[in-house]
Order: structure tokens, then sequence, then C-alpha cells
């Protein structure tokens, strides 16, 4: 995956757009966000969850730094704006979408 595929799913999450962001996703996706305990297993529940994540953090979006992605799994490095909330997301790719993600950052800089 290139640069352009972790932009514009990063664009999603600011844009709160959860069609766009369920996209991007494998229908058996497993989520997990370390920092707050929470996550998803399965379309459904990711759903949720970001309808979830959009709730708590509305004004939100994200600015990727650097990634790495060799086909089949991924690291990037984002920030999380307001706040300028540096974090980094490793995972999983398979046939084009995100099977798998885990996320890391330090709650303790929230606004």
């Amino acid at each position: 995956m290139d640069r352009s595929f972790f932009h514009r799913y990063l664009s999603a999450w600011g844009a709160r757009d959860v069609d766009a962001l369920m996209a991007f996703f494998t229908d058996d996706v497993v989520f997990r966000d370390t920092t707050t305990g929470h996550g998803a297993t399965g379309s459904a529940k990711m759903r949720r969850f970001a309808e979830a994540s959009f709730a708590s953090y509305p004004d939100s979006h994200f600015e990727l730094r650097t990634h790495v992605c060799d086909g089949t799994t991924f690291a990037m490095e984002w920030v999380m704006r307001p706040g300028d909330i540096p974090g980094v997301s490793f995972g999983r790719i398979i046939d084009g979408r995100i099977a798998e993600q885990r996320d890391y950052w330090d709650g303790r800089l929230l606004p």
C-alpha cells in the first residue's frame, strides 16, 4: 500500500465518515486501541467503535507522518490534532484492506 492509501484512511477518520472508513476494513477486522483499552472484532463492532470514537473526539483529525508497508504488514506514524498527540499503528493487510490494527498513543496528552 502506498502513502495515498494511509492518507485516505486517516482522512476518513478525520471526516467522521463511517461508511468511507469501513471500506478500509475486512469484514473480520480486529482493531485495538491500546491506550483506551477498547477495540472491536468484526465489521459491526468496528462500526460502533468508530461512531463512539467520533462522538468522543469530535474535533480530531490525523496527519500522516511516515509509513512502511510490505503489502501484508504495515506501520504508520501519525499525529492526532488538536493536541499534537503522536501515535503509531501496526497491522496486517489482506486483499488491500486492513484486517488487523493496533494503535499506541499517549492519552495523557489529550487536551
